[in-house]
């Protein structure tokens, strides 16, 4: 499996990951509309906050309508079968899924090549596996 690695104390709070992966995923610069959310998007956080892509995920057991499923590399997310129920949000124990104005946002991971990992100055966000 693959994952963001959080390194804490690299982290600036600059929000430019947030910036490119809503440009990524939407078009436009839009932080609500992002996968990964910096400290200062989230009171009380001292680190960004990304999916962790568990091992057992309980997202994708929370999951009623097949939505989210454990792949090979990442948990997948087929935005065609999501209802908004809203169930995985609760599920997560790291709240790092979000619905946003009726929409589920959760990291893919880019399909392998996480822009906010590549533009990070701190180098806080570390692709890896494990």
């Amino acid at each position: 499996m693959k994952r963001i690695k959080v390194i804490k104390e690299n982290c600036y709070d600059c929000r430019i990951c947030e910036l490119v992966c809503s440009q990524t995923h939407t078009g436009v610069y839009r932080p609500m509309m992002s996968r990964i959310k910096a400290p200062s998007s989230i009171p009380g956080s001292d680190k960004p906050v990304v999916c962790r892509q568990c091992k057992k995920p309980k997202c994708v057991e929370a999951c009623p309508t097949g939505a989210l499923t454990k792949g090979e590399e990442w948990i997948l997310f087929d935005e065609s079968l999501c209802d908004s129920c809203g169930l995985c949000v609760e599920a997560c124990p790291f709240d790092a899924i979000w619905l946003v104005e009726e929409k589920l946002l959760k990291c893919d991971l880019c399909d392998g090549n996480p822009q906010c990992v590549a533009v990070c100055p701190g180098k806080a966000l570390v692709y890896e596996d494990y």
